[in-house]
């Protein structure tokens, strides 16, 4: 089984305003990011929330995920990345983690990286350009033992001999604003007219 752990603690400092909870269509990113990861071949979802908790909370109450709070949120993404991993059921084989602020990953996309996880003996499998990543399970206590801002990228440094990279987007046929994140409003304007130029 994998498991997946969506990373949506940040406080949107640059942003100025939830940007998890920015408009796109009818729902919000994060919920965008969530149907995709829900739709793809995972066996659980770990939400971890630090900032904007609550609001966040009620905004995606119906969805099939269960939050997990990061009370240290404010010290960088690796304490995030440790709180999902140290959720993970124990049955997980890899875990497989994304960012709240990707919203136009395709379900397709992540099913390709996780694909390609279970066909290979990597501890570590990730597009060229990030998102989404997935770690083998025998990672777990390291990962649970991040901090600071640099994520999983110790771990990538440590097992690179181990790490499979697969082509990213959009090289793999997706779109070319699917790696865009959000962390600035100039950023969302672009995400917005992605997704206004892939339903014309």
């Amino acid at each position: 089984m994998i498991s997946a752990v969506i990373l949506a603690a940040g406080a949107s400092t640059r942003m100025g305003r939830p940007k998890q909870l920015l408009q796109l269509g009818r729902k919000t990113m994060l919920e965008h990011v969530i149907d995709h990861v829900a739709q793809a071949g995972v066996g659980e979802i770990i939400l971890v929330l630090g900032a904007h908790r609550e609001q966040i909370e009620r905004s995606i109450a119906s969805y099939p995920v269960s939050c997990v709070f990061n009370p240290h949120f404010a010290s960088g993404q690796g304490s995030s990345v440790a709180a999902g991993a140290a959720a993970v059921d124990q049955a997980a084989g890899g875990i497989l983690f994304m960012v709240g602020d990707q919203p136009l990953i395709p379900t397709e996309f992540i099913d390709r990286v996780v694909a390609a996880y279970r066909r290979s003996d990597a501890l570590i499998v990730r597009p060229a350009n990030g998102m989404p990543t997935v770690f083998d399970i025998s990672l777990r206590a390291e990962l649970e033992q991040l901090s600071g801002d640099t994520g999983g990228r110790q771990l990538m440094d440590k097992y690179r001999d181990r790490m499979l990279i697969v082509p990213g987007c959009p090289e793999a046929g997706c779109s070319p604003g699917t790696s865009l994140d959000v962390d600035t409003e100039e950023d969302y304007r672009r995400v917005l007219a992605y997704w206004d130029e892939e339903r014309e």
